[in-house]
């Protein structure tokens, strides 16, 4: 990393994530999905990750410093990258509950547009998830949220 890097913040992007980055990286790019933030988003957000297991460890200061680290990435090289390197960086057996909590974040204002239908199949394929298990996950995040 040159001087004018190290001081202006550009540093490169990482290969791999913890998997705590992982995790919240997925659902940062699920509510970044359709390329704005709401504050209801930032709400759910707040909510998903503070009642997470996953995120339970992390202080106030770790957890600013890594949200930081995840917009620095999403900002400079966009949700499908962001989505790559989260899910190559995601532990196996915690991809299908992020899955279903990122269709969760999506599926909460009752509609999915294009953009975040698009990240939602990215996320199944990059994290391996069946057809048949994402039609489940889908099926009761909906009827979930009609209730």
């Amino acid at each position: 990393m040159g001087f004018f890097s190290r001081i202006l913040g550009s540093e490169a992007t990482p290969t791999s994530l913890s998997k705590t980055e992982a995790f919240t990286g997925i659902l940062l790019a699920a509510v970044a999905a359709d390329g704005y933030i709401s504050d209801e988003e930032v709400t759910d957000f707040n909510s998903f990750v503070t009642k997470s297991k996953t995120l339970s460890h992390l202080g106030g200061n770790e957890f600013k410093r890594m949200i930081d680290k995840l917009f620095r990435i999403l900002k400079k090289e966009g949700i499908d990258k962001l989505i790559e390197l989260c899910a190559a960086s995601l532990p196996k057996d915690l991809g299908a509950g992020t899955f279903a909590m990122a269709c969760d974040l999506l599926f909460s204002d009752g509609v999915i547009d294009v953009q975040e239908e698009r990240m939602l199949d990215k996320l199944k394929r990059q994290l391996q998830i069946a057809d048949e298990a994402a039609q489940r996950i889908a099926e009761v995040i909906v009827l979930k949220n009609n209730v």
